[in-house]
């Protein structure tokens, strides 16, 4: 007797059911493994919460590349002590250095700042962040002698801390007072007295005055972009029986010896103008030579930025790119020879006065983050930090090639 094994009839369309449920198995499969570990990340940005102490204070870290060994651009001190020495308005802020200052995890950090200097040879960064953490970008050198050129960095910062006057954080290099002793300036649509007071004991220091132009050059080496206007600027003097007279190492005349500050003193007392040649052309970029120069009874010859009346009021300086140098060597001999008309310059003086601002000042940055609310991202950085950066970037790019 043959014994016939029960078969199991599986009809056709079963067996594609059977194969697509198997195929889409291992569809979901694989897009759950793939998916898992992104998942775990972005839980645990979502998830971390920064660990906080008791006094809760704002612990900001000022970053640097790991393979230096100097802590950051300028050391600034580290702790709470210097908002409590600068009498801040906010002392609730600890600085440091140390990107595992809170349970070995920067995310437990509130802010952490970042330095054009370091960052600008970095393409990226590699670094996670917790949801609230604060980006501030710091600088104090030029958009232009350091842009920032990687997209990387758009969408990147919270907050910026710079010499810009349209900063999150502005810091520029001066102080203006009023006559008050109330600090006005500097800002974006400086709002100056119009009708000042004419004062004509400026007169007698003018007296004295019997040379032209004044220039202050601490290096021997000019830069190549001020060369034709140098040599330019010193035929036009030439053809009025004026000089440029170079105060420096390199130059025809030399400062005093006991205090360079005497240098800008013997300057005010034997000239009448200063020629002030700018670090860079980048906007709201000013250095000390322009502060010490509106420290004195001398008219500033500016050659920088187009546009100063943030700085400085109307009438009290000569933009040498409002001219051509034709027209600047006639104003400037015809104020030599009417030094009436001269003194005009000066009545802002009646009005207001400039300091240089202190350089290791943090308290604004600890007011900007007792203050903050909502989130802010800077999507288009690189633009705003230079308006001209695609250029500035390929000039930059070009000439690196051949260094």
């Amino acid at each position: 007797m043959y014994y016939v094994k029960e078969m199991v009839f599986v009809s056709p369309c079963r067996k594609i059911v059977i194969r697509l449920t198997m195929y889409m198995s291992f569809f979901l499969l694989a897009i759950l493994f793939c998916a898992i570990p992104q998942f775990l990340i972005n839980r645990s940005l979502l998830e971390h919460r920064p660990v906080r102490f008791q006094s809760d204070l704002k612990y900001i870290l000022f970053w640097t590349p790991q393979h230096q060994n100097k802590p950051y651009k300028t050391k600034w001190p580290q702790g709470q002590n210097v908002f409590i020495k600068q009498k801040c308005q906010y002392i609730n802020c600890y600085i440091t250095y140390d990107k595992h200052f809170l349970r070995e995890d920067h995310r437990n950090l509130d802010a952490v700042i970042f330095n054009a200097r370091d960052i600008i040879i970095y393409p990226e960064l590699n670094l996670t962040r917790s949801q609230n953490q604060i980006y501030i970008f710091h600088s104090m050198d030029s958009s232009e002698n350091f842009p920032i050129c990687n997209s990387f960095y758009d969408n990147f910062f919270n907050y910026t801390w710079t010499y810009k006057l349209n900063s999150d954080i502005p810091d520029p290099l001066l102080n203006i007072f009023d006559a008050n002793n109330t600090l006005v300036g500097p800002k974006r649509n400086m709002k100056w007295i119009v009708n000042m007071t004419h004062n004509e004991r400026v007169l007698r220091k003018i007296k004295e005055k019997k040379n032209a132009v004044a220039w202050i050059s601490t290096k021997c080496k000019t830069k190549v972009k001020y060369e034709d206007f140098l040599r330019e600027f010193t035929k036009e003097l030439k053809g009025y029986n004026h000089t440029l007279d170079i105060f420096g190492p390199c130059g025809n005349k030399k400062c005093p010896e006991s205090r360079k500050s005497n240098c800008y003193t013997t300057i005010e007392k034997n000239y009448f103008f200063i020629l002030i040649l700018e670090d860079s052309y980048a906007e709201d970029y000013v250095t000390a030579k322009l502060v010490k120069a509106m420290t004195h009874v001398t008219i500033p010859i500016i050659l920088g930025s187009s546009n100063y009346n943030s700085f400085l009021p109307p009438g009290s300086y000569i933009n040498a790119q409002s001219y051509d140098m034709k027209k600047m060597g006639a104003i400037i001999d015809y104020l030599i020879r009417y030094p009436t008309t001269y003194s005009y310059f000066f009545d802002w003086k009646n009005h207001y006065y400039y300091t240089v601002r202190p350089r290791q000042r943090f308290c604004d940055v600890c007011e900007k983050l007792n203050q903050a609310n909502g989130s802010k991202v800077y999507t288009e950085f690189r633009k705003w930090w230079n308006p001209d950066f695609r250029d500035t970037c390929q000039q930059l790019k070009y000439r690196n090639t051949f260094i």
